[in-house]
């Protein structure tokens, strides 16, 4: 099958970090818990990055990764009082907010120097809360990307596009002649509707600029102002009026985020875009050749300039721990070392922040391409529904937007929502 079960997925990772022991070696091994969003054949990447370490270290590791991340960790950590050894959170406001509340234990000292010889403090000040190291970033993801099938486009006369203006004319162009411009899913159990909110980010950071991008994230500047109404109408125009995604509205909303790009793979292909970030590679059928040659290519979403380059937005799996025990400081050792997360990255869809690794000989090329684009970028921001408190970004966020899609509420219902939370 092209995509594993959640169950599946745990029996790759009970496999793998099992060890080679007998049982009485594996009755004295220190456990340690690791939760994270990974499942499937990423969960299994993620696992083979540490067993054979595990086994030498004399740890028994567990890993399991939930498609409800973010509620199933606040219930572990906050209402049964259970939490993992460890975490990879995707949301920089949720770690942010565990550490206040006294969850999440600071990086140690001696952890904390062997970071600093292999992170830049861009990256460490990802998972510094008020100047304190509570985490560092384990993977990095594009958001920025636009997936297309090079013979499909070529098929159009198109090339890929320089501005926001010359896609905005494509995807007219294409809807008049087929086939439909856009593929989107973004139902996701309880984290429906952030693939919309990616894209909305995005458009902000073009239409508006970093700096307003930057305040907006931080509560500076409310949802109701006119430049943040102004990315949603340009995100309602070029990818939800109708005819302009596969399935319209309704199989947007319906469609598991996951499987949003099957059209694209379908004869005679349902869509030509697809914007997804780099992990979106891993969901896509297995042993596509990447490259404007290939099976399969990206673009960045351009800028509004010509000649300029397009921001980035991005996001990143923060490492952080909930135990001071020295099996667990081990582990997060290991996590950050380029061994951790080299099997990720030969097989890919895993881009490393790290500063010591060699991109051509580190990656494999799909992920060679993900990392020339992080190192390159001159403008990168963080996934601004991620950075914001978890009350507001993963959770109201999502829902409201999803709500407006539906055609439920209006923009001005939703901004009123969220600028009201956010005040009080």
């Amino acid at each position: 099958m092209r995509r594993l079960t959640i169950a599946a997925a745990l029996i790759v990772v009970a496999a793998a970090l099992t060890g080679c022991g007998g049982e009485d070696d594996q009755a004295v091994r220190p456990v340690v818990r690791i939760f994270g969003p990974y499942r499937g054949e990423e969960a299994a990447f993620f696992t083979a990055g540490l067993e054979e370490w595990a086994d030498t270290a004399g740890i028994d590791v567990r890993y399991a990764g939930s498609a409800n991340f973010v509620a199933d960790l606040e219930y572990q950590v906050v209402e049964i009082l259970s939490p993992p050894d460890i975490a990879l959170v995707p949301q920089p406001g949720l770690v942010q907010k565990m550490f206040d509340d006294g969850h999440i234990v600071p990086v140690s000292d001696d952890t904390a120097e062997i970071l600093g010889q292999n992170y830049d403090d861009a990256a460490l000040d990802l998972g510094r809360v008020d100047g304190t190291l509570v985490g560092f970033p384990y993977r990095a993801n594009l958001k920025s990307l636009v997936w297309y099938r090079p013979d499909v486009l070529t098929d159009l006369s198109f090339t890929p596009p320089n501005t926001m203006a010359e896609l905005e004319s494509q995807v007219q162009l294409i809807q008049e002649r087929g086939p439909t411009p856009w593929c989107l899913g973004i139902e996701a159990q309880l984290q429906t509707g952030w693939p919309a909110t990616d894209w909305v980010e995005d458009l902000i950071v073009r239409q508006a600029g970093p700096e307003v991008y930057n305040a907006w994230v931080a509560g500076a500047i409310p949802f109701s102002d006119t430049r943040i109404a102004d990315a949603f109408s340009t995100f309602k125009a070029l990818v939800l009026e109708p005819g302009r995604v596969t399935g319209g509205v309704s199989k947007v909303l319906s469609t598991g985020t996951q499987m949003g790009d099957d059209p694209l793979f379908s004869d005679p292909p349902g869509c030509v875009f697809y914007k997804q970030a780099s992990f979106a590679y891993g969901w896509m059928p297995p042993g596509l050749e990447l490259g404007p040659d290939g099976d399969i290519d990206f673009f960045v979403l351009p800028g509004t300039e010509a000649g300029t380059p397009a921001p980035v937005v991005a996001g990143a799996d923060l490492a952080v721990s909930f135990s001071d025990k020295p099996e667990v400081a081990a582990v997060l050792e290991h996590l950050a070392t380029p061994e951790a997360g080299r099997a990720w990255a030969q097989g890919g869809s895993y881009v490393s922040p790290r500063n010591d690794v060699n991109p051509a000989s580190y990656y494999s090329p799909v992920d060679q391409a993900f990392a020339e684009v992080l190192l390159e970028t001159e403008t990168l921001v963080f996934d601004g529904s991620d950075a914001m408190p978890p009350r507001i970004g993963t959770t109201l966020f999502w829902t409201q937007i999803t709500a407006w899609i539906s055609g439920q509420i209006s923009y001005e219902q939703l901004a009123q929502t969220l600028d009201e939370a956010r005040d009080g």
